[in-house]
C-alpha cells in the first residue's frame, strides 16, 4: 500500500489532502508509518521497523496495521481503494 503522492504531511503529523480539502492529524507512530509508506517501504519493512523500535508483540501490531491501512483506504488517502 502507498499513500497518494498528493497527500502532504509535515513533521508534526499534520496531513492534508488537496483534492478533498480534508486535513488529519496523526500520532507519532502513525506519522512514522506514513513517512515510511511515502518513501516506498513495503508493509513487511514497516512492520519490522515498528517491531524493532517499540515494545509491541507481532500479533497486536499486525491487527493495528490492518486497522490503520483500512482507515487510510476509508478516507481515500491510499492508492489502493
Amino acid at each position: 500500500m502507498k499513500i497518494k503522492p498528493s497527500i502532504a504531511i509535515n513533521d508534526n503529523g499534520f496531513m492534508f489532502d488537496p483534492h478533498s480539502g480534508e486535513s488529519y492529524t496523526t500520532n507519532p507512530v502513525a506519522r512514522e508509518i506514513i513517512f515510511m509508506m511515502k518513501n516506498g517501504c513495503l508493509e513487511s519493512e514497516i512492520e519490522a521497523a515498528i517491531l524493532e523500535k517499540y515494545e509491541v508483540d507481532e500479533i497486536t501490531l499486525e491487527k493495528n496495521l490492518i486497522d490503520f491501512y483500512a482507515m487510510l483506504r476509508h478516507f481515500n488517502l491510499s492508492d489502493e481503494s
